[in-house]
């Protein structure tokens, strides 16, 4: 389980950036979580679609805090998992909290864990984020930068990158260059990449998904990389959602 590989504080406020599974991981923890007893809070400081019956227990829509915190508590009487949106949008998406309401759901909403997808993809394998990107929740004391095995050793190009020309930029490379393990591990740790607006106090997990068996070792070089440039880096990879392993 995710949970095992995580040394998660007392209070966990962890936001999700990157791609190649964000969504499926923030609900994958939740419900690992609430196995455990925990009152788990999963939302959004960007969009995201409107969760299934099996992703969540409950969902509240409110903009303003105080009646969000309200909402909120009264709904652990029943349920574990709580997703939590500022708005309903167009499309069958909701819309996220304001950068400090995380924080505001954990102090005072009854949660235990709050887990915030705090960045967008567009269902890419890898990515780097815009100027605007990601909106990260000061307070957030772990952080999960995710991408996909399936990127490793393939052209940069808009078929597997979110903003491949951010990428290019954070490099120093071109587009359609190879994107060797050596280079994703620079992409991972770089202050304008992965680790754009990661607050100094969280602890930093770079979750690798899809490693299937024949990108196992792609994916094991990806790691140590990752770990001669950050040290303090752990690296879960997984093949599912639910199965998670160290690489």
């Amino acid at each position: 389980m995710l949970t095992e590989l995580l040394a998660l504080p007392p209070r966990p406020l962890i936001a999700i950036v990157g791609a190649g599974g964000k969504t499926t991981t923030m609900y994958t923890l939740a419900a690992e979580l609430a196995q455990r007893g925990k009152r788990v809070v999963t939302t959004t400081t960007t969009n995201i679609y409107i969760p299934s019956k099996e992703d969540t227990d409950t969902l509240i829509v409110a903009t303003e805090t105080t009646q969000m915190l309200k909402m909120v508590k009264n709904a652990w009487q029943q349920h574990r998992r709580v997703t939590v949106a500022g708005t309903v949008i167009a499309a069958g998406k909701l819309g996220g909290l304001q950068p400090d309401q995380p924080y505001e759901l954990l102090t005072r909403g009854g949660a235990d864990v709050v887990i915030v997808e705090a960045d967008g993809a567009r269902h890419a394998l890898i990515k780097a984020p815009a100027e605007y990107e990601p909106v990260v929740p000061p307070q957030t004391n772990v952080a999960l930068l995710l991408m996909s095995a399936e990127a490793i050793n393939q052209p940069l190009n808009a078929d597997i990158a979110h903003r491949p020309e951010r990428i290019a930029a954070v490099l120093g490379i071109e587009q359609g260059d190879i994107l060797t393990p050596q280079l994703i591990a620079h992409l991972m740790t770089n202050t304008q990449g992965a680790m754009k607006n990661i607050p100094g106090q969280a602890a930093v997990y770079l979750l690798i998904t899809h490693v299937s068996p024949e990108r196992l070792i792609m994916a094991q070089e990806v790691a140590s990389f990752v770990k001669h440039i950050s040290s303090e880096m752990q690296v879960p990879g997984s093949a599912l959602p639910y199965e998670w392993f160290r690489l």
